[in-house]
């Protein structure tokens, strides 16, 4: 029974949280924009950009891997990307078809990845 438990722990490292063909999300709840260079993490980075405060910007993805952390390199000037946060995603809770895949950059200034459902 160990021999299984550790060959399933060593696939979800290997394979990430697992694969997801769904929505993935950007959202701004903080009174700046933020412009949102690239996405570290993803087989294929969703393209973000500018996020205005109270906006938010959402991305199909196709049968794509779900990492367990990403890496978002973001800034509040246009462009730029100053600013550097690492995620780690709860793989006990994966999306579904029809959930949403959301990171949200709060009020209080920091990034947090949460699934709406």
């Amino acid at each position: 029974m160990k021999y299984i438990h550790i060959l399933a722990i060593t696939a979800s490292v290997l394979t990430g949280c697992g694969t997801y063909s769904g929505r993935v999300g950007f959202e701004n709840k903080c009174d700046r924009d933020v412009w949102v260079a690239h996405v570290e993490g993803f087989k294929s980075e969703p393209t973000v950009g500018a996020i205005g405060s109270g906006m938010a910007t959402y991305a199909d993805v196709n049968s794509t891997r779900i990492p367990h952390e990403v890496v978002i390199h973001w800034s509040y000037k246009p462009n730029g990307s100053d600013s550097t946060t690492k995620l780690v995603i709860d793989a006990t809770k994966m999306p579904g078809q029809d959930d949403k895949l959301v990171f949200r950059f709060t009020n209080d200034r920091k990034w947090e990845a949460t699934i709406m459902r």
